[in-house]
């Protein structure tokens, strides 16, 4: 097994962004230490360490994607088996982990779902799905968005059958104000999964009441909600000022203003927001007409809707949802990509994605000061090389 060491970039750690050399072998993180200032030659000997020049590079923890229906082509809903084709090509984006989204359908569909994670490919290359997130379908009618109507159940036991995390459960978004809602949040998550409030018009008492029964994060602020009022704050006042809830956002540019996410930002901080893309089959695809779940929609080149106007899913990719935070935000490099690493790994539990650190997944991206991907790493396998990025590998390293 020959250790790799990436050298010559700007490591984000829990202090910021450092000069640091981060080496690893197999799928493991093995050392980050400072650099030599030297420098480094790529060895010529495939038997020796192979190094990556990441001069001028920002060196991250893979990106990881909480909610997303689909992309490149393939759309989760009509296809849950295309969940390995989609992880295929998420390294584009700098993605190396993610949960395939299912929102409200039948019941097959989710199972479907919970199948085809179980039916790995051999040699797999690409990112890691940590789970499915169950988007729907106990959501508030009123709030659906793009969910069909003849799906959506109410907040039912029977609903939850053969959920749970060891099953691949690994989120499920609830409408907290739904009869029996609480018993539904309180055994979803004894059994492992983490309960998230969306879809909802819940007050802030009922919002209150869903953190005690176990909801810990917001799916997507602002969108398919109750909007906030001065005299009727609701889930949004909420989310926005009590520390146990962790939110999430579409930060496209469409889904919510930028001034809007810019106090979103002031109210959370670094470590309350996550992005998310809620990307569906046409990102990283031309504009025109796709279908999400069944749904006909057009991408006109900067958002997806349904023919009466009603937003279904982004084209957002991860990187630039990083990219544009930072430039509503005005906030830091490696603040921005902590919404894109360690606070969406913090939200599912996982403790060995998300950050640089030995004893880590070796899940990296090499992004340029634009936020564009120039390489990236799932599991210690390069799964993507730009173009432009593959003199810095050894020829016989790249994919």
């Amino acid at each position: 097994m020959t250790a790799v060491s990436i050298v010559g970039g700007r490591c984000l750690t829990a202090s910021g962004l450092e000069a640091l050399t981060l080496t690893f072998e197999g799928d493991t993180i093995t050392s980050l230490s400072p650099d030599d200032p030297a420098g480094s030659t790529p060895p010529s000997d495939p038997g020796g360490a192979a190094v990556i020049d990441a001069s001028g590079l920002v060196v991250s923890p893979g990106l990881i994607d909480l909610q997303i229906n689909g992309g490149y082509g393939h759309d989760l809903q009509d296809d849950p088996g295309a969940v390995w084709d989609l992880g295929r090509e998420l390294p584009r984006s700098g993605v190396t982990a993610f949960l395939p989204t299912i929102i409200s359908g039948p019941a097959s569909r989710a199972r479907s779902m919970l199948a085809a994670l179980k039916a790995r490919p051999a040699e797999y290359c690409g990112a890691e799905p940590l789970g499915a997130h169950f988007e729907g379908p106990m959501i508030n009618p009123r709030h659906s968005g793009v969910h069909q109507h003849e799906h959506l159940t109410g907040a039912r036991g029977d609903v939850i059958d053969g959920w749970h995390r060891r099953a691949g459960v690994a989120l499920v978004t609830i409408a907290p104000e739904l009869d029996n809602a609480h018993d539904v949040i309180g055994e979803l998550t004894r059994r492992g999964i983490v309960v998230a409030a969306g879809h909802s018009a819940a007050t802030a008492a009922q919002t209150r009441a869903a953190i005690a029964a176990g909801v810990s994060t917001v799916t997507h602020l602002f969108n398919t909600m109750a909007p906030l009022g001065h005299r009727s704050p609701n889930l949004v006042g909420v989310a926005l000022t009590d520390p146990r809830l962790t939110v999430t956002m579409i930060v496209d540019g469409v889904h919510i203003d930028p001034v809007v996410v810019a106090a979103a930002w002031k109210a959370k901080g670094p470590a309350g927001l996550a992005l998310v893309t809620d990307a569906v089959a046409a990102m990283g695809r031309r504009p025109g007409p796709y279908r999400m779940s069944g749904t006909p929609t057009v991408f006109d080149g900067v958002s997806i809707r349904t023919a009466d106007g009603v937003l279904a899913g982004s084209a957002v990719t991860m990187n630039q949802a990083a990219a544009n935070l930072a430039e509503y935000t005005g906030c830091g490099r490696h603040e921005a990509l902590a919404a894109a690493t360690s606070v969406p790994a913090g939200i599912i539990g996982e403790d060995r994605r998300g950050r640089l650190a030995p004893g880590a997944v070796a899940d990296l991206v090499l992004l340029d000061d634009d936020y564009r991907v120039q390489a990236t790493v799932c599991a210690g396998r390069v799964a993507h090389v730009d173009a432009a990025a593959r003199h810095r590998l050894p020829p016989w390293l790249s994919v």
